[in-house]
């Protein structure tokens, strides 16, 4: 931004010099050259501090690791990659021939076990049979009762459902692999779709005078020559590289640790998902954090900039 702002200085003062026909010699020369630095330099340092700007911003997105919850072959992958999903809709089925089996064993196992109960609670009341055999037989049916809620739970497992809206990409299951329930090894990744949250790093300089409310506006390379509006929905009060993990090492400043930025969730005034970027993809933005007063003017060289380095991205060949 500085260099076109030099540019277009220079260009101004090569007109001037033109048009009033002003001789060239070291006097003028060094007029120019003070009052550019001056200028510009004055300009620059408000426009930094009152509207900053960003070009170290993206569009985040919540991912989601499908590991399936039972061990079993896959038998049928419904889904397509990149298609919506609603909540609720078939990923992929686990055969589930061994876990309806066991359903149905305990089934039987604890209707039996329920119709000893009756008899030994009958036959205590007429003869006087043993308590404790009782309690040994309602003990057996609440172990039954919860062998059953967790052999069904597993059924209900072989059909592994979308969490949430969104979409699966990159579907590498196919029917016959063999399905873990490995953290660490994920079936397939599911994509979010109402997290895709737009965050601007700022330096911390001016995000002082960065509030929520502020307008914003961003720009994406695979727009060129388009400007979307927005607002400043929050600023994030942690940076990451002040985190600090459980570990038993002291905090030392002997590393040259980085400076971090300050994270701002940008809101758009146009839905992401109306947008058709794809999720990650790397924006610029600006804020606009002063709108009186003498600094409130110069968001108009910003804006200039801002449409600039737009415009800018339709001079990429490959």
């Amino acid at each position: 931004m500085e260099t076109l702002m030099l540019l277009t200085y220079t260009a101004l003062c090569w007109t001037i010099f033109k048009v009033f026909k002003i001789p060239v010699n070291k006097w003028t020369l060094t007029t120019a050259v003070l009052g550019g630095v001056v200028l510009i330099g004055h300009v620059l340092m408000g426009m930094a501090y009152y509207h900053p700007a960003s070009r170290q911003a993206r569009i985040f997105y919540v991912a989601t690791q499908i590991v399936p919850n039972v061990k079993g072959k896959v038998i049928e992958v419904p889904v397509r990659p990149n298609e919506p999903l609603k909540k609720g809709d078939v990923l992929f089925k686990i055969d589930p021939t061994p876990y309806r089996a066991r359903v149905e064993e305990l089934e039987a196992q604890l209707a039996f076990a329920k119709k000893r109960l009756a008899d030994m609670e009958r036959l205590r009341r007429r003869a006087g049979g043993s308590r404790f055999d009782v309690e040994e037989y309602r003990k057996r049916v609440a172990s039954l009762e919860a062998q059953l809620a967790e052999a069904r739970f597993n059924l209900e497992s072989c059909v592994v459902r979308a969490p949430a809206d969104g979409f699966v990409t990159h579907v590498r299951v196919r029917p016959g692999q063999m399905a873990v329930p490995f953290p660490f090894q994920p079936m397939m990744t599911f994509i979010n779709a109402s997290t895709a949250t737009l965050v601007a790093g700022f330096a911390p300089e001016p995000s002082s005078n960065i509030d929520p409310g502020d307008e914003a506006e961003v720009v994406f390379p695979a727009y060129p020559g388009m400007t979307f509006q927005g607002r400043v929905r929050r600023v994030l009060p942690a940076v990451a590289e002040g985190e600090l993990k459980p570990s038993q090492d002291m905090v030392s400043f002997a590393r040259q640790l980085p400076q971090g930025l300050i994270p701002v969730i940008i809101d758009l005034d146009k839905n992401l998902s109306q947008i058709g970027l794809p999720m990650g993809v790397d924006a610029d933005v600006a804020v606009y954090g002063v709108k009186e007063g003498y600094w409130g003017h110069t968001a108009i060289v910003r804006r200039i900039l801002l449409r600039m380095i737009t415009w800018s991205h339709f001079l990429r060949f490959h």
